[in-house]
């Protein structure tokens, strides 16, 4: 059911899975969420208005399971705005992400919400594997235990976007991710956060990240170093720059909310029968 009742229990985590054309591994990212050892989940998968409907049929084998929700969106409009409108139907405590060609490994949700539960962060990542488009695992990295403090270090990157789990007041407070942006706001998202909530990762590798030719970070429109990311980035270099000139916490507080989606699209459900 899209949107959940107001009398349906929510689970305790909500995870956010958008893909655009990409079947080939969509079935296995899905299927590493809804195999975990923490069941008390909904895994969201939003299809960004795929040509064509071969994408569903990587779904089909978890078309009976309950805390799968299939949604299309009504035009191709990138996964930031995609979360950005999920989140608005959300009431979980704690919302999860997932890229369609990466994998979470076993163990995955229970120790992230395990750190969460304790109260010592709120939002936390983990180590992750890069693997290549077979799957092959091509490198290893951790990330810090204190995002916070590597921040205050002068670091930007602290946690895998994807690989994160966020109480889900505080993407409310924050407005979400910049809902005028394709790419690289996750960052963002995180420098935003870093202001006024505690940012830790799990020592463990526990995700794995697929790094190939199609991806939004390696794609040449998109990836490293293409005049799209280059043009954000330097955005966020003039919001870092206000922000630290706020002279108060009334003044920096605005500063912290994201922009709202600039697109006007729906989510509708899909059935995979």
């Amino acid at each position: 059911m899209w949107p959940p009742a107001e009398n349906t229990r929510a689970t305790a985590l909500t995870v956010v899975l958008p893909h655009y054309d990409c079947a080939a591994y969509l079935g296995q990212a899905a299927g590493s969420v809804l195999g975990q050892d923490f069941r008390d989940l909904t895994l969201v998968v939003v299809d960004d208005c795929s040509p064509g409907d071969a994408w569903s049929a990587a779904l089909r084998p978890f078309a009976d399971d309950p805390r799968l929700v299939v949604l299309r969106t009504s035009r191709n409009v990138g996964h930031l705005r995609i979360k950005n409108a999920v989140l608005e139907h959300v009431r979980s405590p704690y919302v999860g992400f997932q890229d369609s060609d990466d994998i979470s490994l076993p163990g995955r949700f229970r120790h992230q919400i395990a750190l969460l539960e304790r109260g010592r962060a709120d939002l936390v990542g983990c180590g992750y594997e890069c693997i290549d488009a077979t799957g092959r695992v091509t490198g290893r990295r951790r990330m810090p235990r204190n995002g916070n403090l590597w921040m205050r270090l002068g670091r930007s990157t602290v946690a895998l976007h994807p690989s994160t789990v966020v109480r889900g007041e505080v993407l409310r407070r924050l407005g979400g991710f910049d809902g005028t942006a394709r790419l690289g706001a996750d960052t963002d998202f995180h420098l935003r956060a870093a202001r006024l909530y505690r940012l830790r990762n799990v020592g463990r590798v526990l995700y794995r990240y697929r790094v190939w030719p199609d991806s939004l970070t390696q794609a040449p429109e998109t990836g490293f170093g293409s005049d799209a990311r280059r043009a954000y980035t330097e955005s966020l270099r003039r919001r870092e720059e206000e922000r630290r000139r706020a002279g108060s916490r009334a003044e920096l507080l605005p500063l912290l909310i994201a922009p709202p989606n600039d697109v006007d699209f729906t989510l509708d459900p899909v059935d995979l029968a």
